[in-house]
């Protein structure tokens, strides 16, 4: 009887240790938890959201943040604007963004996202200028009619290694929630890794994802955790099995 009760105890450790691993570390005012958090390349997570903004895009990243200057883009529009253009990576990580309006011959101004999708500037003909973090959209509109005039914005800012937003485009519900499933990349090496969902808004939370190709695809994960635990009764059960001896 006491060697069973020490086989449930290790067996509840083991789930304990399990369940710890779902919480997550979050920014703002965001959180998220992986369902699993440990996956192998090519595998599927469910990642879900809470504290995000009321019906907000939601963008997901996977990765440490790549830092990105330099990146010209010839935005599109006419008259006043808006003239907008699109990041080459995306999503993009809230407060990190800037880019440089050369409206060539006439005037270079300079704008800062706020880290909530607007922008600060100095520029005396600024009529609005936005970001969109999701899908790496940026741009601005004029006071000036800017049709006759080239224009060339170079954009600084930091991504994450993948975008593993789901081709579906999330959108949180009107409570902050959202509930989104990724697709860990194939070829990815084993480690852990961050995944960063952020909404539209700029809220953003992180979790990390434990990436181990020795991870069986066949069975769901709590079936898999679930086994992991009665092994470890057996084991413990049939060790202190008593031996019969047959007697000669």
């Amino acid at each position: 009887m006491e060697n069973t009760k020490k086989a449930i105890a290790t067996a509840v450790l083991i789930l304990s240790i399990f369940s710890m691993a779902f919480i997550s570390t979050a920014s703002a005012v965001g959180s998220i938890t992986l369902t699993p958090n440990a996956q192998a390349p090519g595998g599927t997570v469910t990642v879900t959201g809470t504290g995000f903004g009321a019906t907000k895009a939601i963008g997901i990243g996977l990765g440490s943040e790549v830092a990105v200057t330099g990146e010209d883009h010839t935005p599109t529009g006419t008259g006043t604007g808006p003239w907008m253009t699109r990041t080459n990576h995306y999503p993009i990580k809230p407060g990190s963004f800037s880019f440089h309006s050369n409206v060539v011959g006439s005037s270079e101004t300079d704008f800062t996202d706020k880290g909530d999708g607007t922008m600060s500037t100095t520029s005396t003909y600024d009529a609005g200028s936005w970001l969109y973090y999701v899908t790496g959209a940026f741009g601005r509109s004029s006071t000036m009619d800017l049709s006759s005039s080239e224009l060339i914005f170079t954009a600084a800012y930091k991504y994450y290694q993948y975008n593993v937003t789901p081709p579906s485009n999330p959108n949180s519900t009107a409570t902050g929630t959202f509930t989104a499933t990724i697709t860990v990349p194939t070829g990815l090496a084993n480690g852990n890794y961050n995944v960063t969902a952020i909404d539209a808004g700029g809220n953003t939370a992180t979790a990390t994802l434990t990436v181990n190709s020795a991870i069986p695809e066949v069975l769901p994960w709590n079936v898999m955790l679930l086994l992991s635990a009665f092994a470890v009764i057996a084991g413990f059960r049939f060790s202190r099995k008593p031996r019969i001896h047959a007697k000669i």
